[in-house]
């Protein structure tokens, strides 16, 4: 055996060597980050850093939160798209930046179903129909009687052009075939308070906005936007029974991962995410939010990503909707 040879073959098991040691290293062996498409202290942040604590105890490894807000989460999302797909960069991700970023812009630093992977579903937050104390009509049928006896004439008030609260009223004018003014303010708070002070008489907000000025008598819930009835309005019920068959506006949020992360580290991760949403701690956060956790098994999320973002695409595109740059 020749000196180069016996080198060469030196060289070759080192190499084997590391390469069996770095393929064996379980995962996680370092700091994961998770990007969250909004700034410190907002409603996406607080959601997100529920899962901190758990995902760092479980896993054995500090979880890093790397806030990248702007750009209706694009900033976020492009960064996620350019991780290394390993699993040591997440993204906490809310619905309108994978379902209706796409059709409200026309493009993307990023495509939401080809460089993300879905990791896992935390929770939803419902969409709630409120009006002020004096709005005559109580029930989702009762509105749009009185739309359709007055088209064009009825007001309503929506928040920020593109977020779940307006989407889910145009959908609500789609498909009851009603025509009404919109008023538009800056967010769900400036929207609040204009409905509150009788400004407007009715708009769509969420549970996590709307909830104490519900229980406060402020406002009144008159549908929720969920498929199904939740714990935290029992008795409210949802548009789809009340007069809308059908009607559905989803704000959920998820965990995702860069597009061919191993499916090994998807399942460990799903699996970390599915306990700690319904471990006792998380599951009272989030309740004392008004959200609400929910499930969905991680083979039916792609599919349920893609036909929201159809749905929203329909939606967006026979309204013509485009957000003020």
């Amino acid at each position: 055996m020749t000196f180069v040879f016996r080198c060469a073959l030196l060289v070759l098991a080192s190499q084997m060597t590391g390469f069996g040691a770095h393929a064996q290293q379980p995962y996680p062996s370092k700091p994961i980050r998770m990007l969250i498409p909004s700034p410190a202290g907002g409603g996406t942040d607080t959601l997100g850093r529920l899962l901190q604590p758990g995902l760092a105890e479980s896993l054995g490894q500090p979880v890093v939160v790397d806030n990248r807000g702007g750009a209706s989460g694009q900033i976020a999302g492009a960064a996620l798209a350019k991780a290394t797909p390993d699993g040591y960069t997440l993204l906490f991700a809310y619905g309108g930046v994978l379902t209706t970023g796409l059709p409200l812009y026309g493009k993307l630093p990023y495509d939401p179903m080809r460089d993300f992977a879905p990791v896992a579903m935390l929770a939803h937050v419902p969409g709630v129909l409120v009006a002020h104390p004096s709005f005559p009509a109580k029930s989702v049928s009762e509105i749009i009687k009185m739309a359709k006896a007055k088209p064009g004439a009825m007001t309503h008030g929506t928040s920020s052009i593109g977020s779940s609260s307006h989407l889910n009223m145009v959908l609500f004018k789609q498909m009851a075939g009603i025509d009404m003014l919109q008023v538009s303010y800056h967010g769900d708070a400036p929207a609040l308070v204009a409905l509150m002070g009788g400004h407007v008489p009715f708009a769509f907000s969420h549970t996590v906005a709307a909830l104490p000025h519900i229980r406060s008598g402020k406002l009144r819930a008159i549908a929720v936007a969920t498929a199904k009835r939740v714990p935290i309005l029992p008795d409210t019920p949802t548009v789809a029974e009340s007069g809308l068959p059908g009607f559905e506006g989803l704000l959920f949020y998820c965990l995702m991962a860069p597009a061919k992360t191993p499916s090994s580290v998807i399942n460990r991760l799903h699996e970390v995410v599915t306990q700690l949403k319904h471990s006792a701690s998380v599951e009272q956060r989030l309740t004392s939010l008004g959200a609400v956790p929910y499930d969905m098994p991680l083979a039916a999320m792609a599919p349920f990503l893609q036909s929201e973002l159809d749905k929203w695409t329909r939606v967006i595109n026979a309204a013509g909707i485009k957000p003020k740059r």
